[in-house]
């Protein structure tokens, strides 16, 4: 079998960057271990264009919403199915200094941060900020296992998808290509996500993997919620009865199961937001991978010209993904130069 692209792994970056080869006319063939546990199949797919502490707007935002906008509609067209909801949140500072920190960056950047934030509405509904906040626009959710599962379907009908386990030692990489098994491919792409970190093309990376918890509630009193509420954690309305809640960050895991400490971790979260009483319906955790802040990272391996990474979407990785992916696969397609913000050679180049 030749295939112009294999790719390892067909979590949220893989998918994408399957999407962007094969509108590209791209022979390709994506093999994936199927888990019924993976850092994208929990994902709560948040897109909150303004995000952090010191609510930095990355360079280059308008254009990666914008398309992944336009990228999720075009696989709704596709599909008939509904996978990004466009929702507004609400986010609340946590410390008068985080306030602070707010009120100076509207200085610096006001005609910028006016395009994606406002004032927060009158009335909220059993919430309670004690300091204040703004209400975030032009963002909302991805449906992450839906569009998953979609992008399966789809490989599937072009015989672009396989199930098994791709392991590094029965990779042989030669100079016109890689050859796995029975497949041979002009490259490879390693979207594995966490486990890049035991692959020895990319050992050299200073991967961070975090283990996050998510919980899935009912809330026992109506509790009329439109926007996602954000305050440190958050809270996200999936439909009129149903809320899904995260996430921690824990460094120290020895295995991807949910945990006691992670359960509380994520409900002491919530009553900092909300004093209203849920019960749990579902509680999963997965670890993600982490590079370094959320950044999504591409390129060549040292050890082969051949051999490719895309990895590190992290939590903006519904945002950031698309854009990032159709850079790629111009690169991999035309020869295109990678945008040197995520060249993974340019920010770790090999010791």
């Amino acid at each position: 079998m030749f295939v112009d692209t294999l790719i390892v792994g067909q979590g949220l970056a893989g998918s994408l960057l399957a999407w962007e080869l094969l509108s590209r006319g791209q022979r390709i063939l994506v093999v994936d271990r199927d888990e019924s546990v993976s850092a994208s199949k929990v994902a709560a797919g948040l897109v909150t264009p303004v995000s952090g502490s010191r609510f930095n707007i990355p360079d280059g935002l308008p254009e990666r919403l914008t398309y992944a906008k336009q990228f999720y509609w075009d696989a709704e067209e596709r599909s008939r199915k509904s996978m990004f909801h466009h929702l507004r949140t609400l986010r609340f500072f946590q410390s008068e200094v985080e306030r602070a920190a707010y009120e100076t960056r509207v200085a610096k950047d006001e005609r910028l941060l006016e395009s994606f934030t406002g004032p927060l509405p009158s009335a909220l509904p059993a919430v309670h900020p004690s300091h204040g906040g703004f209400e975030m626009r032009g963002g909302g959710w991805l449906d992450v296992p839906l569009f998953l599962e979609i992008t399966r379907q789809r490989l599937l009908e072009t015989l672009s998808y396989a199930i098994a386990k791709v392991a590094v030692p029965e990779i042989r990489v030669h100079r016109s290509g890689v050859r796995w098994r029975n497949v041979q491919a002009r490259r490879l792409v390693f979207c594995e996500g966490w486990r890049a970190q035991k692959n020895e093309y990319f050992a050299h990376l200073p991967m961070h993997p975090a283990k996050g918890d998510i919980l899935d509630l009912r809330p026992l009193d109506p509790f009329p919620v439109s926007h996602i509420l954000s305050h440190g954690s958050w809270l996200l309305p999936l439909d009129d009865s149903t809320f899904r809640a995260g996430s921690t960050y824990q460094h120290d895991f020895s295995d991807d199961s949910p945990t006691p400490d992670g359960r509380s971790e994520v409900l002491i979260n919530l009553a900092r937001l909300t004093a209203r009483p849920f019960e749990i319906l579902g509680h999963r955790s997965a670890i993600r991978p982490i590079i370094r802040r959320s950044q999504p990272f591409m390129g060549p391996s040292p050890l082969s010209p051949n051999v490719f990474l895309f990895n590190g979407l992290g939590s903006k990785g519904a945002l950031n993904g698309p854009w990032h992916a159709a850079r790629l696969a111009e690169h991999l397609v035309d020869g295109s130069p990678l945008p040197p913000s995520c060249d993974v050679n340019t920010h770790f180049p090999p010791k």
